[in-house]
Parts: structure tokens; sequence; C-alpha cells
């Protein structure tokens, strides 16, 4: 199988990653507060789907970065690559750090306050933006344009 073909593969894992950590998150705000305590079940789901999440857009981002590459020896031309290239590398690092910030939140054990419980809401909802903003350019360059899958050169 091509390189360049992995990384179309492996995107679909944040992303889903990212809706579920939402989904967990929301679930968690929205149940009694008098059940908060630090490492509660819900907290704990969205914790772990949003680190994974956060794994998973740092692997697509590097596989991305040799599918520009290939992409660029096929003759295709930067400005076509640039925007979801440029999505792509903020949202990775940035899916990343929110996960990074979560996991260790969730390690020192912070309480789940109404508050936490909505900034993880906010945070989980600022990731499900950027990794669909990254997927919809993505899709263009592949539905659209054919970029590592028919363009040899335009």
């Amino acid at each position: 199988m091509p390189l360049e073909h992995v990384h179309p593969m492996i995107v679909h894992f944040p992303i889903v990653l990212v809706v579920l950590a939402l989904l967990a998150d929301l679930a968690n705000l929205l149940r009694p507060a008098s059940s908060d305590s630090p490492r509660n079940t819900l907290s704990g789901a969205g914790t772990l789907l949003a680190a994974g999440a956060g794994v998973m857009a740092l692997v697509a981002f590097f596989l991305g970065d040799m599918a520009y590459d290939i992409a660029l020896e096929k003759g295709v031309p930067a400005d076509l690559l640039e925007t979801h290239e440029g999505w792509g590398t903020m949202t990775a690092f940035t899916v990343a750090a929110i996960a990074l910030a979560r996991v260790v939140m969730w390690w020192l054990q912070k309480p789940r306050a109404g508050a936490y419980r909505a900034t993880a809401l906010v945070l989980s909802l600022a990731a499900v933006v950027l990794v669909l903003g990254t997927a919809y350019f993505g899709g263009d360059l592949v539905y659209n344009h054919g970029v590592n899958v028919s363009m040899a050169a335009h």
C-alpha cells in the first residue's frame, strides 16, 4: 500500500475520538453536580478519548507531512496543499495540547466542578471544530482535486 494512502485512513481516528470526547463531556456536564468526584467515569472517559485523539492527531500530522512531500513529488502545486497543511498542523498540536492538559488535570485529581466540566466541554468543542475544518479541506484535496489518489500533476 502506498504511504500516501495511510494518512487518509488514519485521520478517521482523531475525528471519531474528538466527537466521542465531546459527547462524554456533554454528558458529564449534564449529570447532577452532587455526583462530582475527581475521577468519575464520564470525566475519565472524556479525558481518555481526548488523549487518544491527541495521539492520533499527531500520528495523522506526521503521516500527512509525508503525504504532502509525496504529493509535491507527483507535481501537485504547493499552494493547493497549503490550506489543509496549515489547518492540519494547527489542529494536531492544539488537540495534543488539549489532551495533555486534560490528562494532567485528571492525574492531579482536580475537582470536576461545574466550571471545570464546562471548560472541558468548550475544549472538546474547539477540538471538534478544528478537526472537522481540517477534514473539510483534506476532503476537498481528495474529492475535488484527486490529490494522491488520481492526480499526477496539474
